[in-house]
């Protein structure tokens, strides 16, 4: 169904704001590529039919749906036709205050989020069997969704003025929740606008007036969200989660041609400050488990623009943009285990049909291979929780189905920007050992103070461990993030200084880092006195790993020197697996009923204490199980100089 445009002052002032925001100073470097390649005249002749365009567009989707095989096609029907007796709960007040009083995400979050699957599941399953008998109860499910108050998450509503917990009706704002529920509606509506009219055109208009209201108004009204980047602060991966969902909003709605293109000038613009401030090397400081929602959410945004085009754009001179979706496969493990510094976890599968696309765009066979491995781990499900991601991936299906699902496993990638190497024994191949240590700052996006940190896995299993990401609540993103113990470097493979861990900041960082790789083995080195605050009184601390993957060894040599002593030097190192001390200076690992693994230290320098972490946290323990350990090596003399090596070997060749 057609809608009017949003009213022209408004346009007026979103261009009067949207100049003076081009025209600030940004924090960033200044490579635009995304509007260097997305211009007002690409776009034009498809924005001028609009309509057209988004008919050719509903018509391709029908159309891939349709040639899904059946027995996908029944499993899809089988879960919708669950949501037919669904009764929609409610979102009470005291509901979403439950987050200010008690600072727990998850009570709120799974009501919210069971609420939008089971009416995506609806609609999937309307849109495949063309049956009426969703349409009421789809009906009622966006009904809902627009009584809604807000569709800002409690959790981000603290960006309003008002501090009451709840939503203040007078301040608009958009974050992840909203414009993820603004394009599922925006696209639910598009795919069954007919069907929908059929029952009540009243159902359109409010669709298109709800959007207009938390989305269209004040994205093109407002400059000042922090994630839009136009203040100079950083962004993370809400940049390009949110641009994308408001982009798709708008052009799978009922908005006018102007003002779709002034909302696709806006984002494009947004979405380089994110594509600006990103290192050459494509490394996401985030982690892997945000790529999809970075970089990932990234190829979305350039693909869907890409369809709007006249002409073909050249993607193979951009470097950067291919780096960030390859990045993903260098910090891949095996499987499903990544690499998991910063808030990540150490099982996930990044999102199929972002790596394809990457693969897709830039003629990169590898990642195309990768992307329909990355099916394969989900069991080439589609998912109809999310109709856009439902729909994309339907777009690719025959190919992800069809291309040789193989995982790169590169021998050696060494992101120089965010100082992060990755390594194994052998390219294309999770047996032997592989390495990851990271450098940097302790001021990434979703930061943990662990410079220095690394990880260590045998054939696959994890040993040496990063136990990554709780459960996220008020305290994860507050002034106390640090008191949490899986944020502190004293809970990373690192050392705690005179008694004291690391600091959180940009000034906390590695210094004098150097790689170096040759035929059979890779080193890296660097200080991480600096990590450390000034009452650690560390003049320097040197770490350097040298990996011989012909052995399958990796030497650990540290050197250091302190301006005062205070407290011993306590060296942490997190496990897995269970240690034993099968004798003095001497840890193993055990995999079944085989030795796994070695940890060789100077029993002469150090006492040893072994530690088990029980894990009480949902995120933490899906993870790893019910516990991990901490082996703690004490210095038995406080020396203002010292030096001290650690081995770790593969025992059993096999593997």
């Amino acid at each position: 169904m057609k809608q009017s445009r949003v009213p022209q002052k408004r346009i007026f002032l979103a261009l009067c704001l949207f100049v003076l925001a081009v025209l600030q100073k940004p924090a960033f470097g200044q490579r635009n590529i995304l509007s260097k390649a997305f211009t007002q005249t690409l776009l034009q002749d498809k924005l001028t039919n609009i309509a057209a365009w988004r008919l050719e567009q509903k018509n391709s989707y029908l159309q891939k749906v349709a040639a899904l095989p059946e027995a996908v096609k029944e499993r899809l029907v089988k879960e919708g036709d669950r949501g037919l007796q669904y009764e929609w709960p409610a979102l009470p007040a005291s509901l979403y205050l439950d987050y200010k009083i008690t600072g727990t995400r998850y009570n709120f979050e799974r009501k919210n989020n069971e609420r939008r699957k089971v009416l995506n599941e609806l609609a999937v399953a309307a849109i495949i069997t063309k049956d009426k008998k969703y349409i009421a109860q789809i009906a009622n499910g966006i009904w809902t969704l627009c009584e809604q108050t807000t569709w800002v998450l409690p959790a981000h509503i603290v960006v309003q003025k008002e501090k009451t917990g709840l939503p203040d009706p007078y301040e608009v704002v958009i974050d992840l929740g909203s414009g993820t529920a603004a394009a599922q509606l925006s696209m639910i509506q598009f795919m069954l606008s007919e069907e929908l009219d059929a029952y009540s055109k009243g159902i359109g208009k409010r669709v298109f007036a709800e959007l207009n209201k938390r989305i269209f108004q004040p994205y093109l009204t407002r400059t000042d969200f922090w994630w839009m980047g136009y203040t100079g602060q950083a962004v993370n991966n809400w940049n390009p989660w949110v641009n994308t969902n408001v982009l798709m909003t708008a052009l799978y709605s009922g908005l006018g041609a102007d003002s779709v293109g002034l909302i696709i000038g806006k984002t494009v613009k947004s979405t380089d400050f994110f594509v600006n401030q990103y290192p050459d090397d494509g490394g996401c400081d985030e982690g892997p488990s945000y790529w999809s929602e970075a970089g990932g959410k990234l190829m979305r945004f350039i693909h869907v623009l890409n369809k709007l085009t006249t002409t073909s754009i050249d993607w193979k001179q951009e470097k950067l943009i291919y780096n960030m979706g390859n990045y993903i496969s260098k910090v891949h493990i095996g499987e499903n285990n990544f690499v998991n510094f910063a808030d990540a976890f150490s099982k996930s599968i990044p999102d199929p049909e972002s790596v394809y696309s990457y693969g897709a765009l830039y003629n990169d066979a590898a990642l195309k291979s990768f992307g329909a491995y990355l099916f394969g781990l989900q069991k080439q499900k589609l998912d109809n929780g999310n109709i856009i991601d439902f729909l994309e991936t339907t777009s690719i299906y025959d190919s992800l189905t069809t291309v040789p699902p193989i995982a790169p496993l590169p021998a050696v990638s060494w992101f120089g920007d965010r100082q992060v190497l990755t390594a194994r024994t052998k390219s294309e191949s999770t047996s032997g050992m592989f390495l990851a240590v990271q450098g940097g700052h302790n001021a990434e996006s979703h930061n943990h103070n662990d410079i220095g940190n690394f990880m260590v896995y045998a054939a696959g299993t994890p040993v040496f461990v990063d136990a990554g990401v709780g459960s996220y609540t008020a305290q994860t993103f507050s002034s106390r993030r640090y008191e949490l113990w899986n944020m502190q470097s004293g809970w990373h493979n690192c050392p705690t200084i005179n008694g004291v861990m690391q600091k959180e900041g940009l000034s906390y960082k590695a210094n004098d880092v150097q790689f170096q790789q040759t035929a059979n083995s890779v080193s890296l080195s660097m200080d991480i006195a600096a990590a450390y605050p000034a009452e650690a009184a560390v003049k320097k601390y040197i770490r350097k790993f040298d990996f011989n993957t012909e052995k399958n060894s990796i030497l650990i040599s540290e050197n250091y020197e302190m301006l005062a002593l205070k407290e011993k030097l306590v060296l942490h190192f997190l496990v897995h697996l269970k240690p034993t001390i099968e004798k003095p200076g001497k840890i193993v690992f055990m995999s079944g009923e085989k030795k796994l693994l070695e940890f060789n230290y100077d029993p002469k320098l150090f006492d040893i204490n072994l530690e088990d972490k029980l894990l009480d946290d949902e995120r933490i323990s899906g993870m790893w199980g019910k516990q991990l350990y901490r082996i703690n090596l004490t210095a038995k003399d406080i020396k203002k100089t010292g030096k001290q090596n650690f081995t770790i070997n593969l025992l059993d060749p096999v593997l």
